[in-house]
């Protein structure tokens, strides 16, 4: 009797930072997500302020409302680094008009690897509807990234919307959002290959 692999499920920015990689830095990538300890919300760092954020829009609050996110926070590294994302989101939001809606959520399978795509936002401004990915690390978000998100998104949510629907990645620390040219889906061929890269080397380890 054959035995049957276990689905890998893992997040888009591990499976990201693993694109990103090169060379045996990607097998280091792939042993940390598979020795990691499951998921617990209280490792998972930017967890408040994406719930904030989401909270803030789903209760119609105002954009001086998301400070509000800093009141209970008690870790030092959080205390550091929140502001400035609340800033960036602020400066983001400016005087549009945001209405939010429920964003669209997918898993993408390869093989035996399951990805969800989640965007966090789902957002009418100025009458234009969005779903955003948010970025909130430090780390220089690049071109390619960008891309990368972009071209999953467009392909396992574009059934879920509206074919007027734009797909964005916001840097929240620099307030910049980052659209997709709708149908665009470039880096496709590029993140299967990898998806069959990280199967074969989590199969192998």
């Amino acid at each position: 009797m054959t035995r049957r692999t276990k689905t890998m499920k893992i997040s888009l920015t591990d499976f990201l930072d693993f694109v990103n990689k090169s060379g045996s830095s990607k097998m280091t990538k792939v042993r940390q997500v598979k020795n990691r300890d499951d998921y617990h919300p209280s490792s998972d760092f930017y967890k408040p302020i994406r719930d904030g954020i989401v909270q803030n829009h789903q209760e119609d609050g105002g954009k001086a409302k998301l400070e509000e996110i800093l009141e209970f926070l008690s870790d030092k590294k959080k205390i550091d680094n929140y502001p400035t994302a609340i800033k960036g989101y602020q400066k983001f939001w400016g005087r549009k008009k945001l209405k939010w809606f429920e964003p669209p959520f997918d898993h993408w399978k390869v093989g035996d690897l399951d990805i969800k795509i989640n965007p966090e936002v789902g957002l009418l401004i100025d009458g234009v509807s969005y779903v955003i990915k948010l970025y909130f690390k430090a780390d220089k978000l690049t071109k390619d990234k960008i891309g990368q998100i972009l071209s999953l998104m467009e392909n396992q949510l574009r059934t879920h919307v509206d074919d007027n629907v734009i797909f964005a990645v916001l840097d929240v620390r620099n307030a910049k959002m980052h659209e997709n040219i709708i149908g665009d889906l470039t880096f496709l061929p590029l993140l299967e290959g990898e998806a069959r890269s990280f199967e074969i080397i989590w199969k192998a380890i």
